[in-house]
């Protein structure tokens, strides 16, 4: 434990440094934080977290109303100069090409560099005051891990989301995602893939056992990628249900973006899906591998899978990045599942996306 250890004090001695970089970003000025969806909403809460009031959101597509969770208006951006004296604008959104394409809109209006703040690296940032908070089970997951790569590959990770360091040293090649080479595929597989996006997860996997295995069954809930997912498969052996995975069969808000983000959403909106839970649907079809890329609903699905990993012991692939506490306690659940797994964490981008847990049975050898 004693890297373990010595990460656990680098990250109490450093993490004041980003906070006070999270500071310098509003220095003097009136925040607005232009971007009303997940990303704005994170930084929002940061700042009232210590303290710190933002006067209102200002949003391209939503301008005009009021923000629901937190009751500030949402003004468009060409009231930013008759709304607030002298702006720090804390641009909140996700997408390279997007927060660029502001930039762009606010000089146009006359705003300078120097009150333009891209915020998306704090997307994700966690304070030391959480870490403090779940130090021990941090500890915990990271005893489960059964090789030096993917204990090292944890630290950096926790590293990632407190330090906002550099991980390219731990990456593995993105090919891998989902697929590593030392996991063995037989011929008699049934893949559930969870969050099968356009089919591509599925395409993969027909790829790695040679086109041969026993079935495949996708959820995917959006409605659009119904489409994308027949055009890739093709005449491809599979099943499709437009469901997301939950722990139980219900009916979710979702946030359908039409992309990889599409999400189930805490907010009121027009769109609602359907959920099921993999015990209710598959656990007949004896699963021997499941993926799941579900956009943060990962705690709620593995909830609903028990009885299969206790029965049947598939090998697992699950996303451990989405929400914060994904990366400490989906380790924890699986091993509290059914303890005959052997747990491995890989990243695929230095980014806090794209890490992956990989649970395999005992009689299925190391992951190394």
């Amino acid at each position: 434990m004693q890297r373990f250890n010595c990460v656990a004090e680098e990250i109490r001695k450093q993490a004041d440094k980003i906070r006070d970089r999270l500071f310098d970003k509003i220095k003097e000025g009136n925040p607005v934080i232009f971007g009303a969806g997940d990303c704005g909403h994170r930084i929002y809460d940061l700042l009232y977290g210590y303290g710190i009031q933002v006067l209102c959101f200002c949003d391209n597509g939503m301008g005009g109303g009021t923000d629901e969770v937190t009751g500030l208006k949402i003004i468009r951006p060409e009231e930013l100069h008759d709304t607030v004296i002298c702006p720090e604008i804390l641009v909140c959104v996700g997408d390279e090409k997007a927060y660029q394409s502001i930039g762009r809109q606010l000089f146009s209006l006359g705003f300078d560099e120097a009150q333009i703040h891209i915020m998306n690296e704090f997307f994700y940032w966690q304070t030391r005051e959480y870490f403090d908070a779940n130090i021990e089970t941090y500890r915990k997951a990271y005893q489960f891990m059964e090789d030096e790569f993917s204990r090292q590959v944890y630290l950096e990770r926790m590293k990632k989301v407190f330090l906002l360091s550099d991980i390219s040293q731990i990456v593995s090649p993105n090919e891998e995602e989902y697929f590593d080479e030392k996991i063995v595929l037989t011929e008699d597989e049934v893949f559930i893939d969870c969050g099968g996006f356009d089919g591509d997860s599925a395409l993969r996997f027909i790829k790695q056992c040679g086109g041969i295995y026993r079935d495949i069954i996708i959820f995917e809930p959006e409605i659009s990628k119904k489409a994308a997912i027949e055009k890739s498969m093709g005449d491809n052996r599979y099943q499709l249900y437009q469901l997301g995975v939950w722990s139980k069969s219900t009916k979710l808000y979702f946030n359908a973006m039409g992309t990889g983000s599409s999400h189930v959403s805490k907010e009121r909106g027009k769109y609602m899906i359907e959920t099921a839970a993999l015990d209710e649907m598959v656990y007949d079809r004896k699963p021997t591998y499941i993926k799941m890329d579900v956009e943060g609903a990962e705690q709620e699905a593995l909830k609903g899978c028990r009885k299969i990993i206790q029965t049947y012991k598939p090998k697992l692939a699950i996303c451990i990045y989405h929400r914060p506490d994904d990366l400490y306690k989906i380790p924890i659940m699986i091993k509290e599942m059914n303890p005959e797994y052997k747990l491995y964490v890989r990243q695929y981008a230095n980014a806090w996306f794209d890490t992956v847990l990989y649970a395999v049975p005992f009689s299925h050898g190391p992951l190394a």
